[in-house]
């Protein structure tokens, strides 16, 4: 009897775990629409956990084919630095894959970090994009692989490239789960899932609350009542109940 089977015929949790990623259609997730808010310049989009973690299943496998395809070769990636903050969950996620699940023969990722700030809240861009956190590993004549969770203009992937080659990288290549079309244009990643439109601004598992925290006082000052918040949070972008609770008070204090 195999895993999967087994797991089927247990309860509790890791039954429903497991229909909820075998019954999940991801090829939606490739290009979803955002939500539209009253008011508000930004279509929202929000990712599920098992929808980050089946994106990353994806990109995981077009690595594995990479890897196989490179074996033995000076494209072979040995090495994965993720863009803090935005690269750290799909990094994490990547890791058990690309690492633990690698094909035989294939050689063991090292991963690190690398620091760049972009942005300062929804839709807002840093004035400059900067490296704020060296590379945390030896590059030197490796094949590197950068991970970070959006292309959004490509300057952040161009950037990245830049300074890993600039550390004796003998080759850089980019993995983000979504482009957006200026992206696209101006530096497309190698290793990329779906594609949304330039408005969208997605929020990841690990920045429900940043985004919360970030934008209700933007609506508050556009003259939405806490109830409003409550009601774009809620009915509309698809965020719990639980974490409005908990938060929307504090963040409507804020604005």
């Amino acid at each position: 009897m195999d895993l999967c089977h087994r797991l089927r015929q247990t309860t509790g949790a890791g039954t429903d775990m497991m229909r909820t990623i075998d019954d999940m259609n991801i090829d939606r997730w490739k290009n979803p629409v955002g939500v539209s808010v009253p008011g508000d310049e930004l279509r929202f989009l929000l990712v599920p956990d098992r929808v980050e973690a089946a994106i990353c299943f994806d990109l995981a496998q077009k690595v594995h084919v990479h890897q196989d395809q490179m074996r033995g070769k000076p494209g072979e990636i040995s090495v994965a630095l993720m863009i803090t903050q935005g690269g750290l969950l799909p990094g994490i996620l990547l890791y058990d894959h690309v690492v633990e699940g690698r094909p035989q023969g294939t050689p063991k990722i090292r991963f690190g970090t690398l620091g760049i700030s972009g942005y300062q809240g929804p839709g807002e861009r840093s004035t400059e994009m900067q490296v704020q956190q060296g590379i945390s590993v030896p590059v030197r004549d490796c094949t590197v692989l950068i991970i970070d969770d959006l292309g959004d203009s490509g300057s952040t992937m161009k950037l990245a490239s830049d300074h890993v080659m600039a550390n004796g990288a003998s080759s850089a290549l980019t993995l983000v789960p979504y482009m957006k079309p200026e992206a696209v244009q101006h530096f497309s990643a190698d290793f990329s899932f779906g594609e949304v439109p330039q408005d969208t601004w997605i929020i990841t598992p690990r920045e429900r609350i940043e985004t919360l925290m970030k934008r209700v006082p933007v609506w508050k000052q556009s003259g939405a009542t806490e109830q409003e918040c409550r009601r774009r949070l809620c009915d509309l972008i698809g965020y719990s109940t639980a974490e409005v609770n908990y938060y929307l008070p504090v963040a409507y204090d804020l604005g």
